[in-house]
């Protein structure tokens, strides 16, 4: 299995494509793992490997990934995204990522531009909303775990391997602490952002909102955005007939 050592954690990922192809990070959203066709990227991955070297990852306490810290923010999953491309000698890489992901690409954008070649941004915000508030009060595990028993046992089922029975829920109050706080940016902000940047969500998507996304649009400087109609927030999921293409076509004008 390819486990990186990572700053404090073993972090898993998976490589697809050629070797010798410009590299690509892909970075799911919250509670996602590298097989989970809804929050992370197992339907469009391999159609960017017959073009780039697709290095596929699992963030910090999620999946096969461990979390020795206990806790996480977005700064974090990008200094280990950072480390990882370091160790693996991969330069200047295109990083795409959904919703938490997609904060996370941004993050390294602002922090780490001589690595960041583009961002893909799907589904994510720049600032914590009302939208996002009631949202996340929303999920409190045991509630879950007694509303929808399905949906608990398929998130236990990805995140309680290698850790303990029971651990998703601490995973899942780790990311709401996370998203409650996080991020904080302002036009400001986003405006030091010099990488080509794609934005991408459906017009229905409760977390990258009209607002969020038209500010994003007109701060960050160049930056190209695809709204998807009658699509929420798993646009890439919906509808990866339009979101993949237009993934692509970016990346390859960027490469």
């Amino acid at each position: 299995m390819p486990y990186a050592h990572v700053d404090d954690l073993q972090m898993y990922y998976e490589a697809l494509g050629p070797s010798e192809g410009v590299p690509v990070v892909l970075l799911h959203g919250a509670g996602g793992t590298i097989d989970d066709p809804v929050g992370g990227w197992m339907a469009l991955a391999p159609s960017f490997a017959d073009d780039f070297r697709v290095i596929v990852v699992e963030h910090r306490g999620h999946g096969r990934t461990n979390n020795p810290a206990g806790s996480m923010t977005f700064e974090q999953i990008a200094d280990d995204v950072t480390e990882l491309v370091d160790q693996l000698g991969l330069g200047s890489v295109h990083i795409a990522g959904i919703s938490d992901g997609g904060v996370v690409a941004l993050d390294c954008a602002l922090r780490r531009p001589e690595m960041t070649r583009t961002v893909t941004a799907v589904g994510a915000n720049y600032c914590v909303h009302d939208g996002i508030r009631a949202f996340a009060a929303t999920l409190d595990p045991d509630a879950l775990e007694l509303a929808s028993p399905e949906a608990a046992a398929e998130f236990a089922r990805r995140h309680d391997r290698g850790e303990y029975a029971g651990y998703w829920k601490d995973l899942l109050r780790q990311i709401v602490a996370n998203n409650i706080a996080n991020p904080a940016w302002s036009e400001a902000d986003l405006r030091r952002i010099a990488c080509p940047t794609l934005l991408i969500a459906g017009e229905n998507d409760p977390f990258a909102t009209a607002e969020q996304m038209a500010t994003m649009k007109r701060a960050i400087p160049g930056a190209e955005w695809l709204v998807v109609n009658h699509a929420g927030h798993p646009v890439h999921f919906e509808f990866p007939e339009i979101v993949g293409p237009r993934i692509l076509d970016f990346l390859l004008r960027n490469s």
